[in-house]
């Protein structure tokens, strides 16, 4: 069987005028804000289900940008003349060579898929090839990317960097230098090809194992989105999907390849699932192996087993005909030998504290629903850490307030059958809503109307007819696990 994946080398050949006539597609309105409206019809559903009536909703669109997205985001057949008066021929001609288009009755195809991100235009294979696909931004790259703060300009790491997306995201944002490293030699072509779609010269690209092309090199700023998907022995292994039996095995390998990369005050983000249990901040603090390092874990609700089957059975057979099925079983039947009912999306931090007197410490945190943090939620949630970390009389010198994200809920039965219950609960997920027994939610009104802790324990030791001393060490308890929980909020000094 022919290889039907498009030739990144011959992309990386295009000469630069017809480079330039693809990156124009985002000025004519291939952007992010058409696929997000794309996205919006039947969200959550498999493409074989989906993409019927996304093709349909681009059909009906006038404007050149429509028919960029049927051919390289939503692998929509188009009239032959349609796709010329767009593209233009030299670029049709260029693209066949490559074995990107396709002319079957005289309409083209692509295998070539293009995405809009982080103000770049990305070309990777089709998600549902039948070899192994070079991956391009998906829905984990807008997460970690999410997640990650460029500054300083510092030297950037990418690990896994698949089409390049996080390392010319990067680059683009202000990093000096930017590597990325991929197993598969075609990701590398992809992504020096994309560096030269989007004119980016201080990216460079190299092919091996995890770090093992930047061995003895270090950087202040290392991402990567490794493979995580649970591999069932009747399931050939992919080198973009499968991170190994349990699925987090590769993603572990990663993180213990960290320490010696980490330059001074450097940080490590990773994104990858693992299973739901408390060993979750063991298995990644063994990986790390390094009590040099601070590791902290933002914790989100992931796929119970039973969607994670047909996910993942998707991915390779997108008709969803038989062969979905005896893959979707074989999913479900390996999740069920691993005692894997549930899965935690996790986004990783691993970082050299700047300073020898700062904390060192392992910490998981979790948030209700899948959302996770953001580069600012991130960095609120480390200082809150290092103050968590403070003995009793220096976090008492802070000053907090109740998280923005933050509602007092008081509920009562109308009918009289049951006690009041005091509650908080986080909009938009961002922290995992629970209960206040009545002497928390009194302290929590008490650190909502005043301006110090010094000046809330007196409050509280008032309330309590008792002296600040005697109430002091129970409200840093309390302070300490709000801060961690995401119930209080450091005020800025």
């Amino acid at each position: 069987m022919s290889d039907p994946r498009p030739d990144p080398t011959a992309l990386l050949a295009l000469p630069l005028e017809l480079c330039a006539r693809i990156q124009a597609s985002m000025d004519a309105g291939f952007n992010a804000s058409l696929i997000a409206r794309a996205e919006a019809i039947a969200p959550k559903q498999f493409d074989a289900v989906r993409l019927p009536l996304v093709h349909a909703w681009l059909q009906h669109l006038p404007e050149p940008a429509a028919v960029w997205a049927r051919l390289f985001a939503y692998r929509d057949a188009v009239d032959e003349p349609l796709a010329r008066s767009v593209l233009g021929e030299a670029l049709i001609q260029a693209l066949k060579s490559a074995n990107a288009l396709q002319s079957t009755n005289g309409q083209l195809r692509a295998s070539l898929r293009l995405m809009p991100f982080a103000g770049l235009l990305l070309g990777s294979d089709e998600v549902d090839a039948r070899f192994d696909p070079v991956m391009g931004p998906g829905a984990t790259t807008f997460e970690l990317w999410r997640a990650v703060e460029i500054s300083d300009s510092p030297r950037v790491l990418d690990i896994g960097c698949g089409a390049g997306s996080l390392a010319l995201a990067a680059a683009r944002a202000g990093a000096r230098e930017v590597v990325g490293v991929d197993l598969d030699p075609r990701a590398v072509a992809y992504a020096r090809f994309n560096a030269k779609l989007n004119g980016i010269s201080n990216a460079r690209f190299e092919a091996g194992d995890l770090s093992a092309p930047v061995a003895g090199q270090r950087f202040e700023l290392i991402v990567s989105q490794p493979p995580f998907v649970t591999q069932p022995a009747s399931v050939a292994a992919t080198t973009y999907l499968h991170g190994g039996r349990r699925g987090d095995e590769l993603a572990l390998r990663m993180l213990s390849e960290l320490p010696p990369l980490l330059g001074e005050r450097g940080r490590a983000i990773a994104l990858f699932d693992s299973a739901d249990d408390e060993a979750l901040i063991d298995r990644l603090t063994a990986a790390v192996n390094d009590p040099t390092l601070r590791i902290i874990a933002v914790a989100a609700k992931g796929l119970g087993a039973d969607q994670q089957a047909l996910g993942y059975a998707s991915t390779s057979h997108s008709k969803l005909g038989p062969d979905y099925a005896a893959a979707a079983i074989a999913y479900r039947e390996h999740l069920r030998e691993l005692g894997i009912e549930r899965t935690r999306h996790v986004l990783v931090l691993v970082e050299r504290p700047d300073s020898d007197g700062a904390p060192r410490f392992s910490a998981r945190v979790d948030t209700d629903g899948a959302r996770l943090h953001d580069a600012a939620a991130l960095t609120q949630l480390r200082r809150a850490l290092d103050a968590a970390a403070l003995p009793d009389a220096a976090l008492l010198q802070l000053s907090v307030r109740p998280s923005p994200h933050a509602l007092f809920v008081h509920e009562r039965s109308l009918a009289g059958t049951c006690d009041d219950r005091l509650r908080i609960r986080f909009e938009g997920g961002h922290a995992s809503d629970r209960e206040l027994s009545e002497a928390a939610a009194a302290l929590i009104e008490i650190l909502a109307q005043t301006h110090t802790l010094t000046e809330a324990v007196e409050h509280y030791a008032q309330m309590c007819r008792a002296t600040p001393e005697q109430v002091a060490a129970s409200v840093a308890r309390f302070v300490r696990e709000s801060l961690v929980n995401g119930l209080l909020v450091l005020e800025r000094q």
